[in-house]
């Protein structure tokens, strides 16, 4: 995983050098002086780059918690409960490296609150689903802050955690069609999901690779297989959810 965040990280600074080059002239100081380009390089790439990082392992760690949730939940696994929610502290430690100063505190009291949740599951308390579903409504809170934050901070000079972001957006979209497909009465709501998970694949396709799009359209066809099932109200649609949730953490495990 660090070897695959530093190639972003190296990409990601060539793409924003080459950009930045071109609109540095463009920016005066006070005085209606053209700004020197390298100032304007060693100030801005870091903090984009940094953003942008943050804001990937933020989704990672979002992700996580809602697999720690079905975990829980629907498979009634403790086991697996407490390793997503491993995962999840782990990306919020990797979240905290390249965060400012007081996103870091924030990160610290979900890393707390994450710590909870899993003494809770840990302990068979009645309250675990609860803190999980808590913690994750904050990280999903500040993941959206930081996102908003890398929008404006030239996000289209960022392709290639772009990508990976949107297919994180897109797993999400998928778990929590599962959790929706455990009851025919959601099944409606789970429709909503595959749609939006289908929605960031195609998104996510005008920023993947000859060798990774092949496998998004796949998943495309087999969400489209997923909906019909939907429509049918067939039990089966819950093991369709399953097998794309497998390719989709096969393609955010890809370099």
């Amino acid at each position: 995983m660090n070897n695959k965040n530093l190639i972003i990280g190296i990409l990601t600074v060539l793409m924003v050098s080459s950009s930045t080059l071109s609109f540095a002239s463009n920016i005066t100081g006070s005085g209606n002086e053209i700004v020197d380009a390298n100032t304007v390089l060693s100030d801005t790439i870091p903090s984009i780059v940094k953003k942008a990082k943050t804001n990937y392992a933020l989704a990672k760690a979002k992700v996580a918690l809602l697999k720690s949730k079905i975990a829980l939940e629907i498979d009634n696994s403790k086991q697996k409960a407490e390793a997503e929610l491993n995962n999840a502290i782990n990306y919020l430690s990797e979240a905290k490296s390249t965060a400012d100063e007081k996103t870091k505190a924030e990160i610290d009291l979900l890393k707390t609150k994450v710590k909870k949740a899993k003494k809770s599951v840990s302990q068979k308390n009645d309250d675990a689903l609860v803190k999980i579903s808590d913690v994750f409504d904050k990280t999903k809170t500040l993941s959206e802050k930081y996102n908003n934050k890398l929008k404006t901070k030239r996000e289209k000079d960022i392709a290639a955690i772009k990508g990976k972001y949107m297919d994180l957006r897109a797993e999400e979209a998928l778990l929590k069609a599962k959790i929706a497909a455990q009851s025919k009465e959601k099944y409606a709501q789970a429709q909503v999901y595959l749609e939006e998970a289908n929605e960031w694949y195609s998104r996510s396709k005008e920023y993947g690779t000859k060798k990774i799009n092949p496998y998004v359209e796949q998943i495309q066809k087999d969400i489209e297989d997923a909906q019909t099932y939907i429509k049918k109200k067939d039990k089966d649609a819950r093991n369709k959810i399953s097998d794309i949730l497998q390719k989709a953490s096969e393609i955010i495990k890809e370099d």
